[in-house]
């Protein structure tokens, strides 16, 4: 992640902790943090208050969420569950890539397909982790 991202809308697409959301967040991004899991979204919303924070917390399964979106994020952050399969995840989250998608997954696990409109530009492993970066275009 960059260290300015001033005025830049960014999705935090799998919640989680909410630790991508409020990391953007204190960049200057324009956040919306999505998260399906009701113990875990209580708990970003606790910490987006306890900041200060202003991360807009949304409660939904972001694949469903993200079809009734038409504005595109400038930054996606996906970090879902390793078990889950990237590729249907970037399918349908590619709509809603504006500029830049980062994913992070097992690094153990075949690449993602990459869908139509968007290119891989980095890939890097960390550990067991690899975190991908992909751009409009």
């Amino acid at each position: 992640m960059g260290h300015d991202l001033e005025g830049l809308s960014v999705l935090d697409a799998f919640g989680g902790s909410g630790l991508l959301a409020l990391e953007a967040w204190s960049r200057g991004g324009q956040v919306v943090c999505v998260e399906r899991n009701g113990g875990a979204v209580r708990a970003i919303r606790a910490n987006v208050e306890g900041l200060g924070a202003s991360v807009q917390v949304v409660r939904a399964d972001v694949l469903t969420w993200a079809r009734g979106r038409a504005e595109p994020f400038d930054l996606v952050l996906v970090d879902p569950p390793y078990a889950l399969d990237a590729s249907p995840i970037l399918a349908g989250l590619a709509p809603l890539v504006g500029d830049r998608l980062l994913l992070e997954g097992a690094a153990s696990a075949p690449a993602p397909s990459v869908p139509s409109g968007l290119a891989m530009v980095r890939d890097r492993c960390y550990g067991d982790t690899v975190v991908r970066v992909y751009r409009r275009g």
